[in-house]
């Protein structure tokens, strides 16, 4: 209809009706024809070229056709003409400085959207960025002061929810979550978000309704498959949470995150040789992530690679101040027969609970049997005694518990072995991938595409080479050339 009447005011007066070109461009740039759009506007800019609104609209179509760089220059053209300060396209330039890589002009571009007036639309945008920078506090500032001066939506206030939870402030977030869900309640970011909080604080059963409304609204989210896998294994199903893994790693093949959760889940399964082959994904993708890297060693050491403690030194250098990889490095000494070193790395997790700000109740209570099990084999202790906690933690139920509950009882088989303890590194959760834009959605459908074409020819989706590289009775003679992405380990 608005087609139309425009078609007829243009020949009525002879193709030089201004409105009725602009309000064509619109139409035809709802509908996607783009370029026919900007010809359009084009026709505004020929017959009255003061007015700002036509650039503006070229500057946004170009940014849909990812010419970020052209349509940057049609908002400063835009912003020349503009008589008065225009957020709209201070939050255009923003967002183009952003495509270009100039992140920091961005963020100047952001602020004078902010003070223009932009409203929910320039701080949400100012937040983001910031954000791209490393700047968390900043960041939560701009949602603060975004979310105080507007009335804003339901996306807003997900992503300031999302971004709470990763500050630390789980009750600052679960307002801010349950606000964004009381508003829209199949909004998928703050599903996600709260699902991840409720599986950081071991309630599952809350986290798989959270989980399965998160998948109605988003099923090809690989963050809510990963959740719920692990939220699955927590409940001791692990068939179930082992589908809903593997499904995450398919949708994105290429995420260190998804593969990492799933070699955790094939550990727990006592799938060392499954599990090692994903970890080598892992830390090609993410080479200096030392929990992945301290996985390696464990399914190495699992595999009865000797390479193993080059592993654990590996995952011990990148994060010498992390009681869970130093007590895990005490634990492989004590396995080996060399307790002494194995007393010292105790010692050295002892301290590092002690100055540590919060005391973990779980690694003090895995420190402490290490160091039983180690007086046991005939260690001397000088002085050696775990944190004492305020609040001890008793018999938990939780995913750690689970996770040593299946891996404890092996490690106590091998009569070479003195200490039978293996803490493994916490499941990543993950609650960002929210904020996605189409062009990134429609790339997940392409790899997902890649995937199943690949899928159909083997049964995992690795290498047929590193596949075949485990022989059936599991032993690891095939890959013994096999260098991980963290370095060469040679064998002794």
């Amino acid at each position: 209809m608005c087609s139309e009447l425009s078609d007829e005011l243009q020949n009525k007066n002879g193709n030089r009706h201004i409105y009725a070109h602009f309000i064509k461009g619109l139409v035809l740039a709802d509908a996607g024809r783009l370029q026919e759009a900007m010809d359009r506007f084009h026709s505004c800019i020929k017959l009255y070229s003061q007015d700002p609104e036509p650039l503006k609209q070229v500057a946004r179509c170009l940014y849909r056709q990812d010419r970020f760089q052209l349509s940057y220059e049609a908002y400063l053209e835009a912003d020349k003409l503009a008589k008065h300060p225009d957020a709209e396209i201070y939050c255009g330039l923003a967002e183009c400085s952003w495509k270009v890589g100039e992140v920091a002009r961005g963020v100047e571009w952001a602020r004078a959207g902010v003070q223009a007036g932009g409203g929910e639309r320039a701080g949400a945008l100012l937040a983001r960025l910031l954000l791209a920078c490393d700047q968390l506090e900043p960041a939560l500032q701009a949602y603060d002061q975004t979310i105080a001066a507007n009335a804003c939506g339901a996306d807003t206030l997900a992503a300031a929810g999302a971004l709470r939870l990763r500050a630390g402030d789980p009750r600052g977030a679960f307002q801010l979550l349950g606000a964004a869900l009381a508003q829209q309640p199949g909004q998928h970011a703050a599903a996600l978000a709260l699902a991840a909080m409720l599986l950081q604080h071991g309630d599952a059963s809350a986290a798989l309704a959270r989980l399965k409304a998160a998948l109605t609204t988003h099923p090809t989210c690989v963050a809510a498959h990963s959740n719920l896998g692990l939220a699955l294994l927590t409940r001791k199903k692990y068939i179930a949470g082992l589908t809903c893994l593997q499904r995450a790693v398919q949708w994105a093949p290429l995420s260190a995150r998804a593969a990492h959760n799933l070699a955790l889940a094939l550990l727990i399964c006592r799938r060392p040789a499954s599990a090692f082959c994903r970890l080598a994904n892992a830390t090609a993708l993410q080479p200096q992530h030392p929990h992945t890297v301290l996985l390696l060693a464990i399914a190495l050491e699992r595999l009865g690679d000797s390479r193993a403690d080059a592993a654990y030194a590996r995952a011990l250098s990148l994060a010498p101040h992390d009681a869970l990889v130093s007590v895990n490095v005490a634990a492989r000494h004590g396995r080996a027969g060399r307790l002494q070193l194995a007393v010292e790395e105790a010692s050295n997790t002892s301290q590092l609970l002690r100055d540590g700000n919060k005391a973990d109740a779980h690694l003090a209570s895995s420190l402490s049997v290490l160091m039983s099990l180690l007086e046991n084999t005939g260690a001397q202790f000088e002085m050696l005694n775990a944190p004492v906690l305020e609040n001890p933690a008793e018999d938990r139920e939780d995913r750690n518990d689970v996770i040593n509950d299946n891996l404890a009882s092996d490690e106590m088989e091998c009569k070479e072995r003195r200490a039978g303890l293996v803490v493994l590194p916490p499941l990543i959760i993950g609650y960002d991938e929210f904020n996605i834009e189409e062009t990134e959605e429609d790339e997940t459908t392409n790899v997902k595409e890649t995937a199943e074409e690949d899928q159909s020819n083997t049964s995992e989706l690795v290498p047929e080479a590193r596949r075949k590289a485990f022989d059936e009775d599991g032993s690891n003679k095939g890959y013994e050339n096999y260098n991980t992405q963290y370095g060469k380990i040679k064998r002794n």
